[in-house]
C-alpha cells in the first residue's frame, strides 16, 4: 500500500495498515506549517487511540491537559512531528521527497502507483491524503463540487488580554473571528469574506511573529475512492476551520481509508464496495457540517457561496510577517 501525503490523514492512514499487517510506503514533505490550531475533543479521542505518546507530550501543546472537555491548543508542526515518529514506530518505510509534480500511474483503468520526476512508486493501493492541492484530484482530473466563493483564512499568535478566560468568537457580515489565549499567550484565528478587508484583532490585542494566510473554498471529490484509491483529508473534501472538525475529519477519513484498504487487499473482490462504502460515508460528512455551517453563517448574514460571477482562481498558501 502507498500512502501520499504525510500531515493528520496520511499519518493515520499508514499507522493503520501497518497495524492490520500492510507493508506500508508513506511518502511525504516532511514539513508542515508552526501555526497555531485548536484540537478538538472528538480528535484528541482519536489520537489517543492512534498515538497516545503524543498526548502526553508537553513540548507538543500550548496549553494544559483538561481532559479533552474542550480540545487543546497545538502547534501543528509539532502535532504532526510526533505522528511521523508514531509512523517510523509502527514499521511504516517512510520517506520524504517532493510531491509535486506527482503523477498516477494507470493499467486497466486502475491507479497501480504513482511517478514523480524519473522514479516511481507501484502500489495496489494508493491513498491520497495531500491536503487541498489533492494530487490524484489534479492527476486523475477527479470531478468536485465547489460550495464557496474564495474566502481568506488568517491565523497565527497575539498578546494582550481578553475579558474572558475561554475563548472569544464573533461573527459578522464580512467573516468571522475566533480568540483562545493559551498558558503563555492567545492564538487567533479569522475568515474574511472579501480579499481586500482582513478582520481586525480585538482593541488592545496584537499579532505576533508570523502571521499564515491562505485562500480557499469549501469543496468535495464527487467520488473519494475508486479503483485502487482512496482519497482522505482535506484532499477528500475542506471546510473553512468554523467547523471545528478539521483535524477530527482528517484523521477518521485516514483510519477509514485505511481500513477498507486493508480489507481489499485481502479480499479483492470487496473492492467496488469498499469504495462505495468509502464514498458515501465522505460525502454525508461533509454535507452535515456544510449544512450546520449554512445555517450558522445565515444568520449572521455572512455571504460566502458561489455566485455565477466568482473568479475561480485562488492564491497559494504563504507567510507573511507581521
Amino acid at each position: 500500500m502507498l500512502v501520499i501525503g504525510d500531515g493528520p490523514a496520511g499519518c493515520a492512514a499508514a499507522i493503520v495498515a501497518a497495524d492490520a499487517g500492510c507493508e506500508v510506503m508513506l511518502l511525504g514533505r516532511g514539513m508542515s506549517l508552526a501555526a497555531p490550531e485548536c484540537v478538538s475533543s472528538n480528535a484528541l479521542s482519536l489520537l489517543k487511540l492512534l498515538a497516545p505518546s503524543i498526548i502526553t507530550q508537553p513540548d507538543t501543546w500550548l496549553d494544559a491537559d483538561s481532559g479533552f472537555t474542550r480540545g487543546r491548543a497545538v502547534v501543528r508542526s509539532r502535532l504532526d512531528d510526533g505522528l511521523r515518529i508514531a509512523v517510523k514506530k509502527a514499521g511504516v518505510n517512510y520517506a520524504c521527497t517532493r510531491l509535486n509534480p506527482m503523477l498516477p500511474r494507470i493499467e486497466n483503468g486502475r491507479i497501480v502507483g504513482v511517478g514523480f520526476g524519473t522514479a516511481e512508486r507501484r502500489a495496489r493501493i494508493v491513498i491520497d491524503a495531500t491536503g487541498i492541492n489533492g494530487c490524484l484530484r489534479r492527476g486523475l482530473a477527479l470531478g468536485e463540487s465547489v460550495d464557496s466563493a474564495p474566502i481568506w483564512l488568517r491565523r497565527g499568535f497575539a498578546s494582550g488580554g481578553l475579558p474572558q478566560s475561554d475563548a472569544f468568537w464573533q461573527i459578522a457580515q464580512d467573516g468571522w473571528l475566533w480568540l483562545r489565549p493559551t498558558s503563555t499567550q492567545i492564538i487567533w484565528t479569522s475568515l474574511s469574506a472579501r480579499w481586500c478587508k482582513p478582520i481586525a484583532l480585538r482593541p488592545g490585542i496584537s499579532a505576533i511573529g508570523t502571521v499564515w494566510q491562505q485562500c480557499s473554498r469549501w469543496r468535495h471529490l464527487d467520488q473519494a475512492a475508486g479503483p485502487g484509491y482512496f482519497v482522505c483529508g482535506d484532499a477528500a473534501g475542506y471546510l473553512d476551520p468554523a467547523s471545528g472538525d478539521g483535524l477530527r475529519f482528517a484523521i477518521e477519513s485516514g483510519i477509514r481509508a485505511a481500513t477498507l484498504a486493508a480489507d481489499v487487499l485481502k479480499h479483492p473482490g470487496r473492492s467496488s464496495l469498499a469504495a462505495a462504502l468509502y464514498c458515501d460515508w465522505a460525502l454525508q460528512e461533509y454535507l452535515v457540517m456544510k449544512v450546520a455551517l449554512q445555517q450558522v453563517y445565515s444568520r449572521a448574514n455572512l455571504d460566502i457561496w458561489c455566485s455565477q460571477h466568482d473568479n475561480m482562481t485562488t492564491v497559494p498558501n504563504r507567510r507573511i510577517a507581521s
